[in-house]
């Protein structure tokens, strides 16, 4: 069975050590490399090539987040996991942005460190236990002022939208300017943060606004 590749970057070389120990009794994991900070971690990583790369945040000038761009950008089959002692929102919403499949904290059990590693290589994600609610918590906020803020009008343009009609035909059920309907749409466009009408109906859809 073919080995998943993994590399570890971390400023801590002990914490780092002791990672791979962990790691080293994982019969389908072999640690290819590591690094204790971004620069390094990108010139090793054109030698290894690593399925995986296991990366804290804090690693001194440059961070986690840069190295994960930069992976995403020029190596975007790696799959890149977060291993930080680092719980606070912005940090994981910024490297889960950025292109990081897994969140994890530092005092994470070895299995479900284990697990993570899976499903992450199965095409998943994976946020530790006990901090996924925080995100979960975020998520439903963050949906729940996009609803507030659109208005009554707009929710009503969505449904229309919905409907297959076009600008021109809404502007006449409303009794409002094609232009104005324009208008609403851009409103609508940048309040949910859609970018096509497909998605605005999955939008929609998910937010129970269709009648």
């Amino acid at each position: 069975m073919k080995k998943i590749k993994v590399f570890l970057v971390d400023d801590h070389d002990i914490l780092m050590d002791g990672i791979e120990a962990i790691l080293k009794d994982v019969a389908n994991l072999v640690v290819v490399g590591k690094a204790n900070s971004v620069d390094t971690a990108q010139e090793l990583i054109k030698i290894s090539v690593p399925d995986l790369i296991l990366t804290d945040i804090s690693l001194g000038e440059k961070s986690g987040l840069d190295l994960t761009k930069y992976v995403k950008k020029e190596y975007p089959q790696i799959k890149v996991m977060v291993l930080s002692m680092h719980d606070d929102i912005l940090n994981m919403t910024n490297m889960l942005k950025a292109g990081a499949s897994g969140y994890l904290l530092k005092n994470v059990k070895n299995a479900e460190l284990h697990k993570a590693i899976v499903t992450v290589m199965e095409g998943g994600s994976y946020i530790q236990d006990s901090i996924a609610s925080k995100l979960k918590n975020v998520s439903q906020s963050t949906h729940q002022h996009q609803i507030n803020n659109l208005s009554a009008r707009e929710i009503e343009i969505i449904r229309l939208i919905s409907k297959e009609h076009t600008s021109a035909e809404i502007g006449k059920m409303l009794f409002i300017s094609e232009h104005t309907v324009e208008t609403h749409r851009k409103n609508i466009w940048r309040k949910t943060g859609v970018k096509s009408t497909i998605g605005l109906l999955n939008f929609a859809k998910d937010h129970h606004l269709l009648s």
